[in-house]
């Protein structure tokens, strides 16, 4: 039982005591979790373009599940070198293909994380007429950014200094607390987790960040999933070599 409250505790005990107190196990075995059955992670890239007739725009949507586990203490590196990557708005994603080309109205990466299965997406609604070369910039900014170029020293100081600034206002809610003791609870942290980040980002280092981000994502492994008109998308689309597979809208 998780509670927020401004209540003393004894309050909030005797509370849950007079609903609870009482209660017992019933007599079946609770369930059990089995991760064994998930799909195998494709090997090479390849895209799947949804077929929407007279769509204006299309969306780009690429993901794969990573080894990452929220568990690990390196799971803040992650998120920090995703940060340089796609994870705000200053990341270079959305740099290229907002606020550089123009081409789209906000570029994302993020992990999705659930257990025993982090995955990792990247999210593109873009101009129909620059499909292709909105995923072309996608897949060279990424492979780019996890082989070689890497986060800089100016990315660095940004990130670090714009989480620990944030921290304090991460719990301005009760919500906000609740969800913050939930996710102890769920990847085992101790309960003053969130009062060792600030260390943990000053010790940070552009080197520890592309360790943590080039160990979680594979540049190869991305499947694309493009939703657009196939008429116009998908000539744009043949120039990348890559596998497509069309389906038509609710297949």
């Amino acid at each position: 039982v998780f509670v927020v409250s401004d209540r003393p505790l004894n309050e909030i005990v005797s509370a849950l005591n007079a609903v609870f107190g009482d209660w017992q196990a019933p007599n079946v075995a609770k369930g059990t979790k089995s991760f064994g059955s998930m799909a195998a992670m494709p090997t090479e890239p390849r895209i799947v373009l949804i077929n929407r007739p007279n769509s204006p725009q299309s969306f780009i949507l690429g993901g794969q599940r990573t080894p990452v586990d929220p568990r690990e203490p390196t799971y803040v590196d992650f998120l920090n070198a995703n940060n340089a990557l796609g994870g705000n708005f200053l990341a270079r994603l959305n740099m290229n293909l907002r606020e550089d080309k123009g081409w789209s109205y906000g570029v994302r990466g993020a992990p999705q994380t659930n257990e025993n299965a982090v995955g990792y997406l990247i999210s593109a609604p873009v101009q129909a007429d620059r499909t292709g070369d909105a995923l072309a910039e996608l897949i060279r900014e990424t492979g780019e950014f996890l082989d070689s170029d890497g986060v800089t020293d100016a990315e660095l100081e940004r990130i670090v200094t714009a989480q620990i600034g944030e921290l304090p206002g991460q719990f301005e809610t009760s919500g906000a607390v609740l969800g913050a003791m939930q996710q102890n609870a769920l990847y085992g942290r101790p309960d003053n987790y969130y009062e060792t980040l600030a260390a943990r980002y000053r010790a940070q280092t552009g080197e520890s960040l592309d360790a943590a981000v080039r160990a979680a994502i594979d540049p190869d492994r991305f499947v694309w999933v493009v939703v657009g008109d196939a008429s116009v998308v998908r000539p744009q689309l043949d120039s990348l070599g890559l596998d497509i597979e069309v389906r038509e809208m609710g297949q």
